[in-house]
């Protein structure tokens, strides 16, 4: 009974281990958060900048040009060749195309293009981080089965957390066009630097 013991304690992650999914979900919020930052600013964007409807419903479509490809692809990749590699970029890409949405803020192909990052970035949150929160809430990492709900909420509350506080500060915020999307970069890049003490789940 002792040996047993002293094996299933030697095997079972330590307090700080069972808790690494919260790295990959800081990411997955702040991903979520910059992928849903943009749609309060549309009317900004149409009455400060005189853009017009179909230029604004172009820059939601744009949305979709990155994160229907990355969905699609990143899930296999993560599976062919571990969590890590396809995760990790995600929340670097969220800020990339943070910062162009903040730089390009009077440029609608500037805008477009920084709204295929973060589509890019938010379909690998979805397929990739998903699936690294929910092996890291399971055994031999962590005991239950909450992974799943982990998962959705840091997606849902990303979303709305990100649109709610980017009206806000475009409202009654300095710098409405860039002030928004400074929040996220450091978001992004604070949660990426956090996600390499992420372990691997899947075996390459």
């Amino acid at each position: 009974m002792t040996v047993v013991a002293v094996a299933a304690a030697t095997t079972r992650p330590s307090g700080r281990s069972a808790r690494r999914w919260l790295a990959v979900a800081a990411a997955t919020f702040a991903i979520a958060w910059g992928g849903n930052e943009f749609t309060p600013l549309l009317v900004m964007y149409r009455t400060q900048d005189g853009f017009s409807a179909l230029t604004v419903d172009l820059l939601l479509f744009a949305y979709v040009l990155g994160i229907v490809p990355a969905l699609l692809i990143g899930g296999p990749l993560s599976d062919r060749f571990g969590r890590r590699p396809l995760m990790l970029p995600a929340p670097v890409l969220a800020a990339v195309g943070s910062a162009i949405l903040a730089l390009g803020a009077q440029s609608a192909p500037a805008l477009g293009v920084g709204r295929v990052f973060s589509g890019v970035a938010l379909g690998l949150a979805m397929a990739v981080g998903g699936s690294w929160i929910k092996e890291l809430s399971s055994p031999p990492w962590e005991d239950g089965d909450a992974g799943a709900r982990r998962a959705a909420m840091s997606l849902t509350a990303g979303f709305g957390l990100g649109a709610g506080t980017a009206g806000v500060l475009a409202e009654w915020g300095p710098a409405p066009t860039v002030l928004p999307y400074a929040v996220n970069i450091a978001m992004a890049l604070a949660a990426a630097a956090l996600m390499r003490a992420a372990p691997e789940t899947r075996t390459r």
